[in-house]
């Protein structure tokens, strides 16, 4: 019986170790309500990472752009994973941080002057 649980056990654990194949319509699904431009990260069959932006669909697969190597068409089935990335801006950080800039170069202008007396 203890011999029986143990490969019981030990075969759910090598299913559960062996990765599921992409269910390709899923990720067809998922590419094509992604916007034409928008940037995405795919992850490929063959370990492979990529960002760039999603170009035009075809039948099979879609053109998907990367900044230093261009435009290539990729199939859907070689898709293991799609996300899109959303850039984030940074103006608020930017401001908060010329604030706070301008507020410490204040302070030390006016620590000179006191401290010196020529107020």
């Amino acid at each position: 019986m203890r011999h029986t649980l143990s490969v019981f056990l030990a075969l759910l654990m090598v299913a559960r170790l062996a990765p599921a194949a992409p269910d390709t319509a899923s990720i067809t699904a998922q590419i094509t309500s992604i916007p034409l431009g928008a940037r995405i990260e795919l992850r490929l069959t063959n370990k492979q990472k990529l960002r760039g932006t999603r170009g035009a669909l075809s039948t099979t697969g879609f053109a998907f752009a990367e900044a230093g190597a261009g435009e290539r068409q990729i199939a859907f089935a070689d898709v293991a994973s799609v996300k899109q990335t959303i850039t984030k801006s940074h103006t608020t950080r930017s401001v908060l941080i010329g604030v706070g800039i301008g507020l410490a170069a204040a302070a030390i202008v006016l620590a000179v002057i006191v401290t010196h007396g020529k107020y």
